[in-house]
């Protein structure tokens, strides 16, 4: 008995009353990036001490680079919340019943570029070619491969080769030697390359989906997860949050979101 008092009393020692339970928050960067480590986490600390100051409450940041650890950690229910691609954000709705509650402003879509002396004018003048896609569970292949499908175009049957590259400037340099004869990226990747390359052009764009979301666990409460909502909603409207926004590079802010804007996304990447 005499132990068990000791231990309980080392408990309240260690742990304050009142004291707020840790959050963790993980962020999927979307695009591998060929940026160090630390510069990338140093863009997101802001985000973990904004939400921290604001929820009154700890919050441990987690980043990654890699989709598949990141769709395996939410698998497991890992995050409390978390910010990443659209594509793994209707996963991680389907697998785990995460809840999207904000996101960036605008959508996204990829972009398919050709060289003039291709001669190719559309994605059907493509077959028998080589395509370039970046990394396999990048938002651009996801666009790029369910464009192809919805088409009526089996992307292993009506190009010789899909060439994967890790990077999205390594996809479109892979374009411009030759290796590949068409490349798909995100748009407004596609439109800045297309700009600095003469001869290079868009022949046709995905369809477009909402852009970069935060989720929140299945198991947190409305009420946790209203207020998360509210305080990434507000931030415009403080200092803090103007910092962080800046950070990031998203000084627009967020705007609300919710499971509607992200199930169609399902059926769209065949999840």
């Amino acid at each position: 008995m005499m132990k068990f008092l000791t231990a309980m009393l080392l408990m309240l020692l260690v742990i304050p009353a009142g004291a707020a339970e840790r959050l963790l928050l993980g962020v999927n960067t979307g695009v591998p990036a060929q940026d160090d480590q630390r510069d990338i986490s140093d863009k997101y600390k802001p985000l973990a001490n904004y939400l921290g100051t604001m929820l009154k409450r700890p919050v441990k940041l987690e980043v990654s680079q890699n989709l598949s650890a990141s769709e395996r950690r939410l698998k497991k229910d890992a995050f409390d919340v978390f910010l990443g691609p659209p594509q793994v954000i209707a996963q991680a709705m389907k697998g785990s019943g995460y809840v999207p509650i904000a996101r960036y402003p605008g959508k996204l879509k990829a972009a398919f570029v050709v060289m003039d002396t291709s001669n190719i004018k559309n994605l059907s003048d493509a077959k028998g070619r080589r395509l370039g896609l970046p990394d396999k569970e990048s938002l651009a292949s996801n666009l790029a491969l369910a464009k192809l499908r919805f088409s009526r175009m089996t992307p292993e049957t009506h190009f010789a080769e899909i060439f994967h590259q890790r990077f999205q400037d390594a996809t479109l340099n892979a374009l411009l030697i030759g290796r590949v004869d068409v490349a798909a990226v995100t748009a407004g990747f596609a439109k800045k390359w297309v700009g600095e390359h003469p001869g290079a052009r868009v022949i046709e764009e995905s369809y477009e989906v909402p852009h970069f979301a935060f989720a929140v666990s299945e198991d947190m409460s409305e009420a946790d997860a209203m207020q998360i909502r509210q305080v990434l909603l507000d931030a415009p409207n403080t200092v803090e949050g103007r910092a962080m926004l800046g950070k990031m590079g998203h000084k627009d802010g967020f705007i609300p979101t919710s499971k509607d804007d992200y199930s169609p996304l399902i059926r769209l990447f065949g999840l």
